[in-house]
This record gives C-alpha cells, sequence and structure tokens, in this order.
C-alpha cells in the first residue's frame, strides 16, 4: 500500500490549519445554506398567506351570500307549501293571513343574520291587486327590522330600480343574484337575491333579500396580510365593481398589458394555484383571487417590497448568528486541539475490533505524516490476516463435491434464521432436498457415478434457485433458503418446472451420466400467519415430513 498523497506535513502545522478552515467554511455552511433554506422557506409561506387569506375571505364573504340565498330559498319553499291554491287569494281574510305568516316566517330567518338588512315579499298583481306585498328594513347596522311601505308594482316602469327586481325574477325562473345596485330611499348600494314564486307551474310573485354593499366594502378594506395589500372585487366579465383606487366600472384588462392577460385569467378560473406576479405603475406585486357565490371574484394584491421585506430582516440575522457561531467555533477548537487527532483513535477503535474477530476494518493514510505511515504497516497486517481467514473459510464453508455451502456453513446460517423467526422479522420458506436412488446408482455404476449424480442433482435445484444459499448437510441431504427474491415469490412456479425437468431425466432411456430424481419438501414462515413460538426445529421438521411425503409418492408413482 501506498503513503498518504502531497508533502511531509506536520501535525502541528495540520492543527493550526485546521482551526482556521474549519472557522471559515463554519460560516460560510451555515450563512449559506441557513440563508437559502430561510429564503425558499419564505417565499413558500408567503404563497401560502396570501393564499389563506383570500381563502378565508373569500370563505366568510361566501357564508354571508350563501346564508342569504338559503334564507330566501327556504322562504319561498314555504310560500309555495303554505299556499292551498291561487284562488284562495280572493279572499282578503286569508291573504292577510298568508302575507302575516310570511312575514313571521322570513322574520325568523333572517333574524340573527347580521348581513341582511332588508326582505320583501311581492304577490303577483294580476292574482292580487292589493294588499298583495310587504317590505322590511334595518335603519342602521345591528337594529331591527321595521315595516317599509313597498313600492306598488303597477306605479313603475319595469326598468325603474324599485320594481325591477320582481320583473327579474319574474323573466328568470330561478333564484338569481342581482348586480351591485344602488337603493335610492336609504342612499346606499346594495347586492340582492331574489326568487319567483310558483304554485303548479303558475307564477303567483316573489321574494328577495339585500345585503348593505358598504358593509363588505368595510369587510374587504380590512383585508391586509402584508403592508400595502389591497383586496377588490371584479366582476365575472372583468369589470371592477369595488376598488378602493379604481373607479368602478374599469375593465381590468385594459389598464395595461399584464392585466390583459391576468383579468382573461381571473374570468375563467375559480382560483389560481400560484401567486401571479405583475407590474402597477413600476410597482412589482403579487395577485391571487377566489370566486364568491354570486359570481364576484375576490381579487388579493400585495406589493413585492413587503414580502421582500421579512425575507431582508432574516438575512441580517442570519448572518448576525452565523458570524456569532464562527467566533465561538474557533474558540472551542483552540482549547479542544487534543480532539484533532482523530486517526490514533481510529486506529485504537479499528485494533480492538481486530482483537474481538473483526477483521472489516477500512485502514487508510488520510495524511502523509507519522499516524499515515502507522496506518499504511497496520493495514497491510490486517489484510494478509483477513486473507488467512478467508482461506481457511473457504474451505470450511464449501462442499468440496457440489461446490454448495457446507454443514458448517449451514449450522452458522440457522442462527440467523433463528433470529428471523423469533423476531418475526420477514417471510420465508426451507426446502429440503434428499436424492433418490443414490444407493441404486453407487451399486451399479461406482461411486465416481454417484459423486456425479449427486453434482447433477445438487446443480439442477442450485441452477433454479440462483438467488438463494443452498447447503449440503449429508451424503444425499441439501437445504435451500429462500426469501426477499424471485426464487421465493415464484418458488412454486419453479418447483413445478423442476418436477417436469426430473421426471424427463428419470426416464428409463437417459444415460445415467445425466439422470437427476430427488424429492423435495417445503415448509413456509409467515411473521403474521405462523403460530406464536414456532422454532427452527419445527419448521424444518414440517418440511422434512413434506419431503418424505413426496417420496413416497415418487415411489408410487415409479411402481
Amino acid at each position: 500500500m501506498s503513503k498518504g498523497q502531497g508533502p511531509y506535513i506536520s501535525l502541528q502545522t495540520k492543527f493550526a490549519a485546521l482551526i482556521l478552515a474549519c472557522t471559515l467554511f463554519t460560516a460560510l455552511i451555515i450563512g449559506g445554506v441557513g440563508l437559502g433554506s430561510a429564503v425558499s422557506i419564505l417565499d413558500k409561506d408567503s404563497a401560502r398567506i396570501m393564499e389563506l387569506t383570500v381563502s378565508d375571505a373569500a370563505n366568510y364573504l361566501n357564508n354571508a351570500l350563501r346564508n342569504m340565498a338559503e334564507c330566501v330559498d327556504e322562504g319561498s319553499l314555504y310560500a309555495s307549501t303554505k299556499l292551498v291554491n291561487i284562488s284562495s287569494f280572493e279572499d282578503a281574510f286569508y291573504r292577510e293571513s298568508y302575507l302575516q305568516e310570511m312575514r313571521n316566517v322570513l322574520n325568523f330567518l333572517v333574524d340573527n343574520d347580521k348581513w341582511i338588512y332588508s326582505y320583501y315579499f311581492q304577490l303577483d298583481p294580476e292574482i292580487c291587486s292589493e294588499d298583495n306585498a310587504f317590505c322590511y328594513r334595518k335603519s342602521v347596522a345591528g337594529g331591527t327590522f321595521t315595516f317599509v311601505e313597498p313600492a306598488n308594482i303597477s306605479d313603475y316602469s319595469m326598468e325603474d330600480p324599485r320594481v325591477s327586481w320582481y320583473y327579474l325574477a319574474k323573466e328568470q325562473k330561478a333564484g338569481v343574484w342581482t348586480n351591485v345596485k344602488y337603493d335610492p330611499e336609504l342612499d346606499i348600494n346594495k347586492i340582492s337575491y331574489i326568487e319567483p314564486l310558483f304554485k303548479g307551474g303558475t307564477f303567483i310573485g316573489a321574494i328577495g333579500m339585500d345585503i348593505d354593499f358598504s358593509d363588505i366594502i368595510e369587510y374587504i378594506d380590512n383585508i391586509q396580510p402584508y403592508e400595502g395589500s389591497a383586496a377588490f372585487l371584479l366582476s365575472n366579465k372583468g369589470t371592477i365593481i369595488y376598488h378602493k383606487f379604481l373607479e368602478a366600472g374599469t375593465n381590468l384588462g385594459s389598464i395595461n398589458s399584464d392585466f390583459t392577460k391576468i383579468s382573461q385569467q381571473i374570468r375563467t378560473e375559480n382560483k389560481n394555484e400560484k401567486l401571479i406576479t405583475y407590474e402597477y405603475r413600476g410597482e412589482v406585486r403579487k395577485l391571487n383571487w377566489r370566486s364568491l357565490n354570486n359570481n364576484m371574484k375576490l381579487v388579493l394584491t400585495t406589493p413585492l417590497k413587503s414580502i421582500l421585506e421579512e425575507r431582508s430582516r432574516l438575512t441580517t440575522r442570519i448572518v448576525a448568528a452565523a458570524m456569532l457561531i464562527s467566533m465561538l467555533f474557533f474558540v472551542l477548537t483552540m482549547n479542544m486541539v487534543y480532539r484533532i487527532i482523530k486517526p490514533i483513535q481510529k486506529l485504537r477503535i479499528s485494533a480492538s475490533r481486530i482483537a474481538a474477530g473483526d477483521l472489516e476494518v477500512d485502514l487508510r493514510p488520510e495524511f502523509n505524516d507519522e499516524i499515515g505511515d502507522l496506518t499504511v504497516s497496520f493495514s497491510k497486517n490486517v489484510k494478509v490476516l483477513k486473507s488467512y481467514v478467508e482461506q481457511i473459510k473457504g474451505i470450511a464453508y464449501i462442499d468440496p463435491l457440489t461446490g454448495v455451502k457446507s454443514k458448517a456453513a449451514y449450522e452458522e446460517y440457522i442462527e440467523q434464521i433463528k433470529e428471523v423467526i423469533k423476531n418475526r422479522s420477514k417471510a420465508f420458506s426451507i426446502v429440503v432436498i434428499d436424492i433418490n436412488n443414490l444407493k441404486h446408482i453407487n451399486d451399479i455404476y461406482g461411486h465416481a457415478m454417484g459423486d456425479k449424480y449427486i453434482i447433477n442433482c445438487c446443480g439442477c435445484f442450485s441452477g433454479k434457485f440462483i438467488n438463494s444459499p443452498m447447503f449440503r448437510i449429508g451424503g444425499d441431504e441439501f437445504v435451500v433458503f429462500l426469501s426477499e427474491s424471485r426464487d421465493y415469490n415464484e418458488r412454486y412456479n419453479i418447483f413445478e418446472y423442476l418436477e417436469n425437468e426430473m421426471n424427463f431425466r428419470a426416464k428409463a432411456d437417459i444415460p445415467a451420466e445425466v439422470k437427476v430424481s430427488a424429492a423435495y419438501g417445503i415448509a413456509d414462515f409467515d411473521p403474521v400467519t405462523s403460530p406464536e413460538g414456532m422454532t427452527y426445529d419445527q419448521l424444518f421438521n414440517m418440511a422434512d415430513e413434506n419431503m418424505y411425503k413426496k417420496k413416497k409418492e415418487m415411489k408410487a408413482e415409479r411402481a
């Protein structure tokens, strides 16, 4: 073995160089890896924060919208179910009773909802021309509902905002969300959900509820995961419904070229999987969105610099920490120089392992110094000793006739198998093989032919179980262990193939030098299904019994 490469360098010189190198490399590694990991984590966290913020906000608003729609749906269902027939409205007493019950039902449905600020009910004037409607509103947020004189449908055109909701419900013939509309009586913008009423397929009126749009705006303006974040609402056509700084009705795609593509994506997708980067008025920003139940889009945008500010603060902390750790590392290393003499410790450990009988030690000179010389000499001695031991084992553990493993190897191997059974660590099979007609071959053709016969029978099995250890444990007895390989998984297919081959090579017209005939028995061990407390001897006996059964069957077939 050659000495270590490079010029001879004393240990004292190496200590001084190593301390300095370790200090510099520690600072570089901790700072570099820490900074890289932190940046990656922050990028993922920022995307996650944006995603959770817009998702939670959309869920909150959707709950408010969904609750109002469900109240209208339940009111509509009750109104249709409660009505006996349309002609009942001709009775003024019944009509008043019906309207009063609908007031009670709707008031009950909306009583605890903080978002709904008005609800109303209108019967078709063609069915009943008077006492056919009611309307209730909250004068202030959190207040109680009070009666408001409803507009007379017959007094206004279909386009008038006071009655247009009724004709929209009649036209759509299904529940529908309205766009944000101005309520001149309360001087507010509102979002409405309206639904027509039918009885037996005949239109009898409509029911609706409103949310004050200013409540939604107030909530949206408070969505701010980062400094400079802003949320706004778009229609499903890409026009701005509400933006803190842009005019309502502006087409988002017309603002600049970046927004043209973004607007198309927002219109066609319910949400985005990754943050979208764009530039607006010289500022790079990140954007994501979610769809609302009334087909509006809630969009959240944040300046990239606000996201990166956290990265800058973390970078400063990491650099400071790396410098502090480097200083501590330098001081501690100088006070613990003696621990750097690792090659000596390695030799001591290796010597102990060799004394205990473990020759699998890897001794290589790490440096061209005094310890390197000692390591080279020590390693040469170990190699020579290992070579002698391997030669002895080769003689003892290999059967000289068949080339498979010997009984001595078998005795050592079954100790491992006993541990497998005890710990129930894996499934395996044991195959016991006994050569047929060996005495007959010896008597007729002589022992030389008998040895050839043994080799043929052994090769027949070992050639098929190429991934499994095979042992000769007696003159004509062999054992094979199958586990965690193709041999184990396809063992029964292999045995079928062996049976066909042995049947062919056992025929009377086959020359004696190629004949093969052997009985085998197999026993499986399964960690799950095998009995608790099973021993290796029990498993071997099972395979041995199966082998003798097979031998009897083969004799019966030959007879």
